[in-house]
């Protein structure tokens, strides 16, 4: 159990190092014990303050999930959502079904759509390969009844599949932005719930 001021700032410290950047950490430790300092002009004990700040661990878990949310808002990539991600789960149990299910469900959907435009582009590829080879009397086993009508079909199907695959990017890029601030606002509700007597 936190006795004191050093103790706590020292938890705190000890839980935010690796994560943020020294000068971040230092305006984040110096505010905690500036908040020390005022508390005790006003009479109030370090137990007191301690209790009204809260567990540094928990601190720690909220200053970290909301950096690691902004990381990924203004530096995009795969790796730095799915740590924002992971370290909102960290705030509460009942992130895994408010955070963790929606996740990956949407991972699990832009993948599926993926999938389906590069099986899409590829079946066309060989439709276009198959009929060229049937236009060349090269092939025995048709798979068009026309093989003219085949390369058309096929490059329509080739089309369509990397028009997929390239509206999955978009898609991704549209769906990380809602997933920023979906992140930002389930730790804005656990922090004020938290906070409210």
């Amino acid at each position: 159990m936190i006795q004191n001021e050093q103790e706590y700032i020292r938890v705190l410290t000890s839980r935010l190092e690796g994560t943020l950047g020294e000068d971040e950490l230092d305006d984040i430790v110096s505010d905690y014990a500036e908040h020390f300092r005022m508390g005790k002009e006003s009479g109030r004990t370090d137990e007191e303050l301690w209790r009204s700040l809260g567990s540094p661990d928990d601190i720690a878990r909220e200053i970290r999930a909301l950096h690691l949310v902004r990381k990924a808002e203004s530096n995009r990539s795969c790796k730095n959502i799915l740590h924002a991600v992971l370290a909102t789960l960290g705030l509460g149990l009942f992130n895994l079904v408010v955070v963790l299910v929606p996740f990956l469900l949407l991972v699990l959907m832009l993948f599926i759509v993926f999938m389906v435009g590069v099986m899409t582009t590829f079946a066309g590829i060989t439709g276009i390969i198959w009929s060229l080879l049937q236009l060349a009397g090269l092939s025995a086993f048709s798979v068009w009844y026309s093989p003219l009508a085949g390369v058309f079909i096929s490059i329509g199907m080739t089309t369509t599949g990397l028009l997929v695959i390239i509206w999955t990017y978009y898609l991704g890029r549209f769906f990380y932005r809602i997933c920023i601030q979906y992140l930002k606002w389930n730790i804005r509700v656990i922090t004020e719930t938290e906070s409210e007597p």
